[in-house]
């Protein structure tokens, strides 16, 4: 099948659904993988996505902020042996920067960000 074919299908060959996410935006980063409180981007910048998993209960949370804050824009607690991936349409906007906080657990949470 071609690249161009594949563009509009809803379903492939096999019957199964097909769901394509494209968002064009240049520059989108991913912050690589990170187990503790850090900053993400010190400057304003907007959230597309975030992965997370972890072996025991986990909380993790995103701030407007360039240092330690818990006044969350999102947050999400995930159980033990948990994996979850949020995508965000339209993107979490952060004014100030963009502080991953993880109060419980080390979980890895990755974040694609501009």
């Amino acid at each position: 099948m071609a690249d161009d074919d594949y563009e509009n299908k809803t379903e492939d060959e096999k019957g199964r659904q097909i769901h394509p996410v494209i968002r064009g935006k240049s520059g989108l980063k991913s912050s690589q993988v990170k187990t503790a409180d850090v900053a993400i981007k010190a400057s304003a910048g907007a959230v597309y996505w975030l992965s997370v998993s972890d072996t025991v209960a986990a909380v993790v949370g995103l701030a407007n902020s360039t240092t330690n804050s818990t006044t969350y824009e999102w947050k999400t607690t995930i159980p033990a042996d948990g994996y979850a991936h949020f995508i965000f349409d339209p993107p979490l906007e952060f004014d100030t920067g963009i502080w991953l906080d993880i109060p419980t657990g080390t979980p890895d949470v990755i974040v694609g960000y501009i």
